[in-house]
């Protein structure tokens, strides 16, 4: 199976086959250089990418406050979130990162700079908010500067709240977030963290900067915590 690689400088995602010897990537969206509102075949810095099972790719244009769509061998996205300049209302992002498409075909953005997430669906010309919104800060309905989301198949998000160090679920329907984990430097951990990924049995694994370890949660008992060692 090959993965997708992303980053902030090269502006480009690549696709790399995980066979060994290979010592290329293709370029499957963007051009290595930033694009500008109205022009679609450009990413300026992305954090965030989904590839839903037609091979579909939605980035996060960072630079661009803007979530693109790239259908498989295409050469430019298609426009589905933001409009490709900054801004607090529904209608645009602030420097989004993390993102995600639910069953429903339902896109989650994880909108970084407004310290919210937001809910587009399919040909929606604004969002819905589902997280934080309520200003930058530490309480149950607030995030600060959020970075990933991943969901499960009940329609619980799992927010990376990077500002907080922490990790909010929010349960379907529901704003006020429930900490799962608490990385503060009171909790001992003083995590520092870009992304995570989950596994098939529910894990989330958090790569941890300031420790140079990756974090296993078991979200059956959150409580649990285990550090992990990586090169």
């Amino acid at each position: 199976m090959p993965t997708y690689c992303y980053g902030s400088n090269n502006n480009r995602i690549q696709l790399w086959s995980l066979v060994p010897g290979t010592i290329a990537g293709t370029t499957v969206a963007g051009i290595g250089a930033y694009g500008a509102p109205g022009l679609y075949n450009a990413i300026a810095a992305s954090y965030g990418l989904y590839v839903d099972s037609n091979g579909t790719l939605f980035v996060s244009d960072y630079g661009n406050h803007r979530v693109t769509k790239w259908i498989r061998n295409s050469v430019s996205g298609i426009l589905v979130a933001g409009t490709g300049i900054f801004g607090s209302n529904l209608t645009h992002l602030y420097g989004p990162r993390g993102v995600w498409v639910d069953g429903n075909g339902d896109l989650f953005v994880v909108d970084s700079d407004n310290h919210r997430v937001v809910k587009w669906s399919m040909n929606a010309t604004s969002g819905i908010l589902v997280a934080g919104g309520f200003g930058r800060g530490p309480f149950s309905t607030q995030l600060n500067s959020p970075t990933a989301i991943i969901m499960d198949g009940y329609g619980n998000m799992f927010i990376l709240d990077a500002g907080n160090q922490r990790i909010q679920q929010f349960t379907p329907g529901n704003n006020v977030g429930i900490t799962i984990f608490d990385g503060s430097y009171n909790s001992g951990f003083g995590l520092n963290a870009q992304s995570m990924g989950m596994d098939s049995f529910g894990n989330l694994y958090v790569p941890d900067f300031n420790s140079m370890r990756i974090q296993k949660i078991n979200l059956v008992s959150s409580s649990s915590c285990t550090g992990m060692l990586s090169s």
